[in-house]
C-alpha cells in the first residue's frame, strides 16, 4: 500500500535508512511504505518538505544500541525443523514443496524459509514505482528472515540475504555464529566443519539448497551459480538430551521427490525403501576406534549399518599403523610407550584390523576397502625398516616380506600386501574387496569412491580443491573432517577424535556419508553416540 501522508518520524526514518545504513532509494521506500519517487523528492528538499527541513536540518540522524542482535536471539520450541531457502520475484518448485510438506506432516516438522534477493532491477516496472520483491504466496507462511537458536549451540541465520552467485557463500562468516554450528539460506549446498578445542563437537556450518526455480542471469556468474542450484532443504531433529542431527534432503530436479534415510517422499506419500545405496564410512583407523561410534554405526542391533542396510560400504583408513608408524618409529619414548603397554606386534593390529572388517560383514552389503595412506604404511614399513632391530615383529615382518618378494619374482602386479596381511589373518575376509592405488569405483551414476583422498592431481597432495575442480562427484576421506563443496562429499572419522598427533583446535567429526540409489547424498554426523535423534 502507498502511503499518502509521511510524518517526521518517516522522515527522521529515511535520513537514517539513507546516510547510516547507505541504503539505496528503493530500498528505503520497501521499509517506509512509499514510492521511490517521494524518497527522491524528500531528499532533494522538493515540495512540501520546506517545514520538516526547516525543524530538522541541524540535527544528527543517528541510531544505535547497546545489546547486538545476537544477544536477542529468539529460541524456537520445536524439535524437528525442515529448512530450505527462496529467491524473490521466483516461482517455487512446486513438487518438491509438496514432498516437504509431507516430510514436515509425517516427522512433526516445522518449515522455515529463508529467503536471498537477487536480481531486483529485473523486476521494477517504471521509474514511478520502486522495485518489487515478491515471494511466491505458497511459501509466505514459512518465510522466517532473523536469526533464531535452533538448538543449544546451532543457530539459524535467516537474516543474512547472500547473493545465490556467490561462489562461497559463508566466506567472512565462520565467526558469525559464534562458538554455535550455523544454518545459512543459499542456493548451494554446502557444509564446513571449523576448528574447535579438540574435546568439543566441532563447528559446522551448512547452507540449505533452495525451494524455487532457477532464474539466473545468462552471465558468466549466473550461469555457473544456476549450475550448482540445488533443490535442497536441511533436515534438523534435536532429541530428549538436547542433541541435534542435520542432515541433506536433495531433491531430484524433475519431480521434486527425496530420500532421506530409509524413506522416500514425493508430492503425495511417502514409502519406505528399505536399503540406501552405500555408506562411506568415516576414516576407521581400528587401533584407534572410537567404540560409541562402532556401536551405533555398525555393532548394536539399531545401528546405523543395519537400520539403513547399504549395498556397498566403503572403508577408508581401516588400518592405522600405530604401533610401527613411520611418523613415531623413530621417537624412543613412544617404542617405549608401545613396549609398556604391549602394544608392539604388528601382527596383532592386523589381526584387530581384520576383526573390525569382519564385524561389518552383513549379507545384503559388499565392503570395499579404499587404499589410504595409512594402510600404505604397512608397505612402507617393509620397504623402510630392518628386522633385526625389532624383535617383537621379525618374524611376522619376514613372512610378510617374503610374500611380496615372490609376488615380485612371480610378475603379480596385482599383490598388495595389506591386503594379503588382513586376508591370511581372517578368512571371513574372502569376499571383501580391496581397491588399488588409482582403481576407479562409480556408484549411483558416476559418484567415484575409488579415491580416499590423500593424493591430488600431478602428484601432488590431495585437498578439497584437488577434487572439487575436476568437475565430478566423489566421495572421499582422509582429512577427517566433513565437506560439502559442489559435487564433493568428504567423510570424517570412525577413529577417536584425539589420537595424539592432531594437535590444537580440531575441525575432525564422527561423520559418514550415505548415498541413495538416485546420487543424492547426506552427510551423518553422529553426537554423543548417537546417528540420529532418540527420543523417549
Amino acid at each position: 500500500t502507498i502511503m499518502q501522508v509521511l510524518d517526521d518520524n518517516d522522515f527522521i526514518e529515511i535520513l537514517r535508512l539513507t546516510y547510516n545504513e547507505g541504503r539505496s532509494s528503493r530500498e528505503v521506500a520497501e521499509i517506509i511504505g512509499c514510492s521511490k519517487t517521494t524518497i527522491g523528492s524528500f531528499l532533494r528538499r522538493e515540495g512540501g518538505y520546506n517545514e520538516f527541513w526547516e525543524k530538522y536540518d541541524d540535527k544528527p540522524v543517528a541510531a544505535g544500541e547497546t545489546k547486538s542482535r545476537r544477544d536477542q536471539l529468539k529460541k524456537l520450541s520445536g524439535k524437528s525443523f525442515v529448512i530450505t531457502s527462496a529467491q524473490n520475484n521466483t516461482y517455487v518448485h512446486d513438487g518438491f514443496l509438496s514432498a516437504l510438506k509431507v516430510y514436515a506432516e509425517k516427522n512433526d516438522a516445522e518449515i522455515i524459509v529463508g529467503t536471498f534477493h537477487y536480481n531486483k532491477n529485473a523486476y521494477q516496472k517504471s521509474d514511478s514505482y520502486d522495485t518489487e520483491c515478491w515471494f511466491d504466496p505458497k511459501i509466505r507462511d514459512y518465510i522466517l528472515d532473523e536469526d533464531c537458536e535452533l538448538a543449544e549451540s546451532l543457530m539459524w541465520c535467516g537474516s543474512l540475504d547472500i547473493i545465490p552467485t556467490a561462489v562461497n557463500p559463508m566466506t567472512g562468516l565462520h565467526s558469525y555464529t559464534g562458538c554455535s554450528s550455523g544454518i545459512f539460506p543459499h542456493a548451494k549446498v554446502q557444509l564446513e566443519s571449523l576448528p574447535t578445542g579438540k574435546f568439543s563437537p566441532a563447528k559446522i556450518m551448512y547452507t540449505t539448497g533452495s525451494v524455487t526455480q532457477l532464474n539466473y542471469i545468462q552471465r558468466k556468474a549466473g550461469q555457473i551459480a544456476e549450475f550448482h542450484h540445488m533443490f535442497g532443504a536441511l533436515s534438523v531433529t534435536i532429541d530428549d538430551d538436547g542433541d541435534w542431527f542435520v542432515r541433506q534432503l536433495i531433491a531430484d530436479s524433475d519431480t521434486g521427490s527425496f530420500h532421506d534415510l530409509d524413506y522416500y517422499y514425493d508430492s503425495d506419500s511417502f514409502t519406505s525403501t528399505g536399503s540406501v545405496e552405500a555408506i562411506n564410512w568415516g576414516d576407521v583407523h581400528a587401533a584407534k576406534l572410537d567404540n560409541e561410534v562402532a556401536n551405533a554405526s555398525w555393532l548394536d542391533s539399531d545401528s546405523m549399518l543395519d537400520k539403513l542396510k547399504p549395498k556397498r560400504q566403503f572403508l577408508h583408513d581401516i588400518f592405522d599403523m600405530e604401533y610401527r608408524n613411520h611418523h613415531s618409529i623413530g621417537n624412543h619414548y613412544f617404542r617405549y610407550k608401545m613396549f609398556v603397554n604391549q602394544t608392539e606386534s604388528v601382527k596383532k593390529e592386523i589381526e584387530l584390523t581384520s576383526n573390525v572388517i569382519a564385524s561389518m560383514d552383513r549379507e545384503f552389503s559388499e565392503i570395499i576397502i579404499v587404499q589410504s595412506n595409512h594402510d600404505l604404511a604397512l608397505k612402507k614399513w617393509l620397504s623402510e625398516q630392518d628386522y633385526r632391530s625389532d624383535p617383537v615383529n621379525a618374524e611376522f615382518f619376514l613372512e610378510l616380506q617374503l610374500a611380496s618378494y615372490k609376488a615380485i619374482s612371480g610378475n603379480d602386479s596385482s599383490f598388495a600386501v595389506f591386503e594379503y596381511a588382513c586376508k591370511s589373518s581372517n578368512e571371513a575376509l574372502k569376499d571383501v574387496l580391496f581397491l588399488r592405488e588409482d582403481e576407479s569405483y562409480q556408484i549411483a551414476g558416476g559418484i567415484e569412491c575409488g579415491q580416499h583422498g590423500h593424493n591430488g592431481n600431478n602428484g601432488a597432495r590431495g585437498s578439497v580443491r584437488s577434487l572439487q575442480i575436476s568437475g565430478s562427484k566423489s566421495n572421499s576421506g582422509h582429512t577427517h573432517s566433513a565437506t560439502i563443496k559442489d559435487g564433493v562429499y568428504i567423510a570424517g572419522v570412525s577413529g577417536k577424535l584425539d589420537m595424539g598427533y592432531n594437535i590444537g583446535g580440531s575441525s575432525w567429526s564422527n561423520s559418514h556419508i550415505v548415498t541413495y540409489s538416485n546420487g543424492k547424498r547426506a552427510i551423518i554426523t553422529l553426537r554423543d553416540g548417537k546417528w540420529r535423534a532418540t527420543n523417549k
